[in-house]
């Protein structure tokens, strides 16, 4: 994969817009699992010099989203089913939190938008998965965004960086699920919200969250069978 598709980065910080770059398309699953980054190539791509692109890299070999091999070579990482039921834990006790808070800090705007991401979300499940899994992260990042906690909003942020490649390759391999009923978990968040009911609107994140051991679930049987 590649990022190629991305416009050229534009002059000024360029650590700090290419870091944002590759980010970004860690996170929205343009790179698989294993895939080596190479940094001539992704110069070439965005169109910078060799050292902004190095400097971006060894930040996201710190921030543990790549991994480095050796001295040229930089990898995406390949999450272990161990690993993926540490971030859900991590997403469980933040994203809980910050739900929490949310239900008492949101404003009618901010819930108004939840609400426009959760139509367009339902929409996009049936026919674009893509699609459906960058609204997902949207619904979920507006209401962390909403509890007004920058702390916890890049912890999470992190966490589903180092999800995204993984990400993708599920929604490719498994089947669609039924997400245009109005019994989806982010139906109970946004009640809980318009309450202002700060268990209901963490309880029912939490509900969400936990649907991410099908993920484990499947990567184990997929290790098992490349074993």
């Amino acid at each position: 994969m590649s990022v190629s598709e991305r416009k050229p980065i534009d002059k000024g910080n360029l650590s700090e817009r290419v870091y944002a770059n590759i980010r970004n398309a860690l996170m929205d699953g343009e790179f698989e699992p294993g895939d080596r980054l190479r940094i001539s190539a992704l110069a070439d791509e965005l169109g910078v010099s060799i050292t902004p692109v190095r400097e971006a890299i060894f930040r996201l070999v710190s921030d543990h989203v790549l991994e480095m091999k050796a001295a040229t070579a930089i990898h995406v990482p390949e999450l272990t089913a161990d690993q993926l039921r540490e971030i859900q834990l991590i997403r469980l006790l933040l994203e809980g939190e910050a739900a929490s808070i949310a239900a008492q800090r949101i404003t009618p705007k901010e819930l108004d938008r939840l609400e426009d991401i959760q139509t367009r979300f339902q929409k996009a499940a049936a026919t674009d998965p893509k699609k459906a899994a960058l609204l997902n992260r949207e619904f979920h990042f507006g209401l962390i965004g909403a509890a007004r906690m920058p702390l916890i909003f890049n912890t999470v942020e992190n966490m589903w960086v180092l999800m995204g490649p993984l990400l993708r390759t599920f929604h490719i391999e498994m089947p669609k699920r039924d997400l245009a009923s109005g019994k989806h978990k982010h139906f109970d968040v946004l009640e809980g919200l318009k309450t202002r009911d700060a268990a209901k609107a963490k309880a029912a994140i939490q509900d969400d969250i936990r649907w991410g051991q099908v993920m484990i679930e499947w990567l184990e049987r997929k290790n098992a069978a490349n074993a």
